[in-house]
């Protein structure tokens, strides 16, 4: 039996006995398995239930017996009031695909715009994506990528035209409305402002 292993059996007796086990015994085991820095900081951010309860957890622990060492200590003082969050992230309310390909004109006209729209939006929750359909290879890797992002039904409407500036719901993936180079960058934020008020709420 190794040191680490005699001081969990330890740990684990003291806990069955007394049901308060020593807390320098613990921070000494915690120590050697992370180091004193991860323990330290682990002791400071991390609790759950009551005062004797210590949650560790190790970024990497690569030894069998460590790992070992670590589910025994999440057994014998549980998780108490840790609980993984519910929280959702924030999703874009607007998706801004441009449909771009080197060889069009237009293409190069909204690119510029679409730049300035996306500096006037920074602090929008708006994700601006150009999709490349220069040749076979990159158009397919838009439609891949479409399609990931819940928007297939819109690229089979819109066909990969180029030139064109598509703002979709990005709740209900829905298309808003279609920009292109009759449109300038006034206009162009006009139109994001009032589809950012039309977006659904999540």
């Amino acid at each position: 039996m190794n040191e680490s292993d005699a001081h969990l059996d330890d740990l684990i007796r003291e806990h069955y006995e007394s049901r308060r086990p020593r807390p320098g015994r613990l921070a000494a085991l915690e120590e050697m398995l992370v180091g004193p820095a991860v323990a330290t900081k682990t002791r400071r951010t991390l609790f759950a239930g009551s005062k004797h309860t210590t949650v560790l957890l190790a970024a990497c622990v690569t030894l069998s017996a460590a790992a070992g060492a670590l589910l025994a200590l999440a057994g014998v003082y549980g998780f108490g009031g840790l609980k993984p969050t519910t929280e959702r992230e924030p999703a874009a309310d607007i998706i801004a695909v441009q449909f771009y390909a080197e060889w069009c004109k237009p293409s190069q006209i909204v690119t510029r715009r679409v730049d300035a729209l996306q500096e006037a939006s920074a602090d929008k929750r708006v994700l601006f994506l150009r999709l490349d359909l220069t040749d076979d290879t990159r158009r397919e890797q838009a439609h891949l990528l479409m399609a990931s992002l819940g928007c297939g039904h819109i690229w089979d409407t819109q066909c990969g035209r180029t030139g064109e500036l598509l703002l979709v719901d990005g709740h209900a993936r829905r298309p808003i409305t279609t920009l292109n180079q009759d449109n300038d960058a006034e206009q162009m934020i006009v139109a994001l402002t009032q589809a950012l008020a039309q977006a659904a709420v999540p």
